[in-house]
């Protein structure tokens, strides 16, 4: 199976050719030969070194790896762009899903703004010639406070060859896999605004401190 090269360019958020991802993606993989653990290698830390916060969708990946937090849109963008810079072909797996997988972490009135269904993104790794589903977004300290008493989720380590996505119970519908998706990420955002992000994620703060 052919991949077309657009799984490994840069984009205007998937900055893959930033000086700061190529150092971190070297030091990630400099004593790793294999492209399976490279991507697993990559995939730990973006999922729990990269903390599950709001953030704007047009966020650069160079820019989420250096606030060290993102949400499905950043932390997928940056595990895409280290994968690149490494000569992993990723893309941009896209679904529709139920909203209710926010209900746990965001305040009441800023929940009742979202979708009905809402975007979801994470990443997918083309290894050994098929595509792998490699989700990032919930760190393991918001999955032990969160999400480890609610069904169907678990917390389960990533070996390069099984999908990790979100639970089924909360897809709605598959897009598809894509090289670039800046048209979508580049949009305004409907509701969202510093005021918003950061109550948003100070009401995580608080839930992690419980």
């Amino acid at each position: 199976m052919e991949i077309e090269k657009e799984y490994l360019s840069a984009t205007k958020v998937c900055d893959v050719d930033s000086p700061d991802i190529k150092m971190q993606a070297y030091l990630l993989t400099k004593k790793i030969c294999s492209e399976k653990q490279k991507a697993i290698e990559i995939f730990n830390f973006v999922r729990d070194k990269i903390k599950y916060r709001f953030d704007y969708p047009y966020t650069k990946a160079s820019e989420t790896l250096k606030k060290g937090y993102g949400n499905c849109f950043n932390k997928a963008n940056l595990q895409i762009a280290l994968l690149r810079s490494c000569g992993i072909y990723s893309g941009y797996k896209v679904y529709l899903i139920k909203k209710e997988v926010f209900f746990p972490i965001v305040p009441k009135e800023i929940y009742e703004l979202i979708n009905q269904p809402t975007v979801h993104v994470s990443c997918a790794v083309f290894l050994n010639g098929k595509w792998i589903e490699a989700d990032t977004t919930i760190d393991f300290d918001l999955y032990n406070k969160v999400y480890k008493n609610i069904e169907n989720w678990t917390y389960t380590e990533w070996d390069g060859e099984k999908n990790i996505s979100l639970p089924e119970k909360y897809l709605v519908e598959f897009e598809g896999i894509y090289p670039n998706i800046d048209l979508y990420l580049l949009n305004p955002p409907r509701f969202w605004n510093d005021s918003l992000l950061e109550k948003t994620n100070k009401f995580i703060d608080n839930l992690l401190c419980l």
